[in-house]
């Protein structure tokens, strides 16, 4: 496997962003139509189950996907896990967008609403508390994602050091799934949530790969994850997202399903993943730079090292010099005291003899 992984120098990162762009082209228009002559907005059922358009719509999404998966695996082109780094203003615009979105994410949940749909059926015994820990999962993850965007924006690299705090996008994922696992409708039948369900799935592995590679934390071999899974989940989202925000603009909100309306958070989150991904396969070190660059520190320590061992070794060089010189001196200092001892004494005789 290790041996497939990275093995095509021929295969671009860039093909899995115009993928993600042709499955979007075919998507959305189908997705439109499906909404408008073959969808019931009160309940989200097909009123038509065997037409082509659903088999399309899958295909299209699912075909796009293996494809992303597959070509980033084998891609030898893929960044080296090292989050870009310096002032990268318009990631940090669309951080900042997903902030946004994630604070509205985690408020709206307490705004009263006008009218209970009847396809959102959920389990009472488990929603307030899967209700409160989204609000509280969301607001960890709209502060950290402020973080984010004031470093790319001021050029500083703080978040770095908030390594628990990067795991909380993963729990809003996980914490998002839940809340639409306790649907109790059937998710095949509902096409808005399996769509959404899939995208958080993508998320769950995206947000982990993520914040191993921002958080420099056991992030080795983990940028392709990061930009196939992120593609993935931005395809997904911006197939039920580009549709709602173009009937709502089209002044055809009467067809968007009941409880279903534009998501900010996760239509934001879409957008900081293009964002993120474009600016690493832009800026990113490539793997034989970051080879490179490991290279020349090793030297540079090494040089260091003999540098200090050389410079120890002239210290004790002349450590030793200056020992034996003080020692000469001594000798000679003691001879010449010996000396002038002896013609003392001799002249002391010499006196004592002549009286």
């Amino acid at each position: 496997m290790k041996k497939i992984k990275n093995s095509v120098q021929s295969i671009s990162p860039d093909i899995s962003v115009i993928l993600m762009c042709i499955a979007l082209l075919v998507a959305c228009p189908v997705r439109i139509f499906q909404m408008v002559k073959n969808m019931d907005a009160a309940t989200g059922f097909f009123m038509d189950y065997s037409h082509i358009t659903i088999t399309v719509l899958y295909a299209v999404l699912a075909v796009a996907a293996v494809l992303i998966l597959a070509l980033s695996f084998l891609s030898a082109r893929i960044p080296a896990a090292i989050a870009p780094a310096g002032r990268r203003i318009p990631l940090g615009i669309a951080s900042f967008l997903f902030s946004a979105g994630l604070f509205y994410d985690a408020i709206k949940n307490y705004i009263p609403a006008e009218e209970e749909s009847a396809t959102i059926i959920q389990n009472t015994n488990t929603v307030t508390l899967l209700s409160h820990a989204h609000a509280i999962l969301a607001l960890l993850a709209c502060c950290y994602f402020l973080v984010f965007a004031i470093s790319y924006i001021s050029g500083s690299s703080f978040h770095k050091k908030l390594k628990i705090l990067s795991l909380a996008p993963l729990a809003w994922a996980v914490i998002g799934v839940l809340e639409r696992i306790t649907v109790i409708i059937s998710i095949m039948r509902i096409s808005e949530l399996f769509l959404e369900l899939c995208a958080l799935v993508c998320l769950m592995t995206f947000f982990l790969s993520f914040a191993r590679v921002v958080s420099d934390v056991n992030g080795k071999d983990s940028m392709w994850s990061t930009i196939a899974c992120g593609i993935v989940s931005a395809m997904l989202i911006l197939s039920y997202s580009i549709p709602r925000v173009m009937l709502h603009a089209t002044y055809n909100s009467r067809f968007i399903v009941d409880g279903y309306p534009v998501d900010f958070a996760t239509l934001g989150c879409a957008v900081f993943i293009i964002a993120f991904v474009i600016t690493v396969l832009r800026s990113g070190y490539s793997v034989e730079d970051v080879a490179k660059m490991n290279e020349e520190l090793e030297a540079a320590a090494a040089a260091a090292k003999d540098e200090e061992e050389t410079a120890t070794e002239d210290v004790k060089t002349d450590a030793a010099e200056e020992a034996v010189t003080e020692e000469a001196v001594t000798e000679a200092t003691a001879e010449e005291i010996t000396e002038e001892t002896t013609e003392e004494v001799t002249e002391a005789s010499a006196e004592a003899t002549e009286e």
